[in-house]
């Protein structure tokens, strides 16, 4: 049993001990649907301290300015159409978080759209309107303090498009190799950052007011009710064997080295899962399911399926469940090392399918195995795989 580094964030818990809400959704029949009701704060989650947010006459607002960091949805969303309205002080600074984790700060693991006083200025990466630090806004179209601004966002794919006040202000801009950490001396590029994920808003210790925050999901495979996350402090409820080193960083399951395997331990019939994950360069690793550790002690290698993680093999990549089933629709794999991708995979009796970043890849009948545990791989020495925001939901 290898040792686990300790952790900072709890997937689904946040630090500070928030506590995780639920909100019932309904969608109209235009298919948006109401993320904020007005009343309370059912739904959301928080990175900070939950008291720090509260509903004042319908509107959600920092109660505790400087204490509440983001808070975010339950669910995590892909594509999509985002309105809000907010308003803000003289000198008021916010964001909109979009396609960020629930663990590390979501305008860097996914983006962030600047909310700033920077009315009357020029557009910079960083003023409001632009995509911070990645994509500057074509006008400022910000209202001055004091009055009530609305947004309207559209992601879909490897694109954006922004309207601040009726004003299109990112026309059709891709989420390219644009992006930097803090200083152009960093370079993180939006398409390396996470492909789906919550939608946040944040707490930079000013009073802000928001309220009218509605979505309508644009992805081909909306996230269902009910999805339960898999990484907690520690690696509770996770098992290690063989070679590989495992830690929770941050609340990222992070594996070095090979081979060897962290396994839940639980087991799992019919189930659908998601995660983030990403692979180094040369990497391999897989989401195996439905699987059980070797009995043979010279045999490292699980007995199961593997929802294959690998950049460069011809045959079994990323989205092929090894050796197998293969993707029919692609002969070649759609990830990148070094690059954030979201791993679908759902088992429903002898009927196994996969998806990455929303695409079908495998659509196969297996019936070698029927329950197990989930389990992630480390492959070889010089491997580094990470995967954050692992979370299942049980099938009836």
């Amino acid at each position: 049993m290898k040792l686990f580094a300790a952790s900072v964030v709890l997937m689904g818990i946040s630090m500070g001990g928030c506590e995780v809400l639920q909100a019932g959704e309904n969608a109209g029949e235009d298919g948006w649907v109401e993320l904020f009701n007005g009343k309370d704060l059912s739904g959301w989650a928080c990175e900070g301290d939950l008291d720090a947010w509260g509903v004042v006459d319908g509107e959600l607002v920092t109660l505790k300015p400087g204490e509440g960091w983001w808070i975010r949805t339950d669910k995590m969303y892909r594509d999509f159409e985002l309105t809000l309205d907010f308003w803000m002080p003289v000198d008021g600074n916010s964001g909109v978080g979009l396609r960020g984790s629930s663990n590390g700060d979501p305008a860097f693991t996914g983006f962030e759209v600047q909310i700033l006083d920077t009315y009357g200025q020029d557009p910079e990466d960083h003023t409001c309107g632009s995509v911070y630090t990645a994509i500057t806004a074509s006008e400022m179209a910000v209202k001055p303090a004091g009055q009530w601004n609305t947004y309207l966002i559209r992601v879909v794919g490897d694109t954006i498009d922004v309207t601040l006040n009726g004003v299109e202000i990112i026309k059709h801009e891709a989420l390219d190799e644009r992006g930097y950490f803090r200083s152009p001396d960093n370079p993180l590029p939006l398409n390396r950052r996470a492909t789906t994920g919550y939608i946040s808003l944040q707490d930079h210790g000013h009073p802000f007011r928001y309220r009218d925050i509605k979505i309508k999901d644009l992805s081909v495979d909306p996230e269902p009710d009910g999805m339960v996350a898999l990484i907690h402090e520690n690696l509770d409820g996770w098992l290690s064997e063989d070679q590989a080193e495992w830690a929770n960083e941050g609340g990222s399951i992070v594996g070095r080295k090979g081979p060897g395997h962290l396994f839940t331990k639980t087991e799992y019939a019919d189930f659908e899962m998601r995660a983030l994950v990403k692979v180094n360069d040369r990497g391999n690793s897989g989401m195996y399911f439905r699987v059980q550790p070797n009995p043979d002690p010279n045999n490292p290698w699980p007995i199961g399926y593997e929802a294959q993680v690998d950049n460069h093999d011809p045959k079994n990549f990323t989205g092929v469940v090894y050796d197998k089933a293969w993707a029919a629709a692609h002969d070649a794999p759609i990830t990148r090392d070094d690059a954030w991708f979201d791993y679908r995979v759902r088992a429903q009796g002898d009927w196994i399918r996969t998806w990455i970043n929303g695409e079908r890849m495998v659509d196969a009948k297996l019936n070698e195995f029927d329950r197990g545990r989930f389990a992630v791989q480390g492959h070889h020495d010089g491997n580094v795989i990470e995967f954050r925001d692992i979370r299942v939901l049980e099938l009836d």
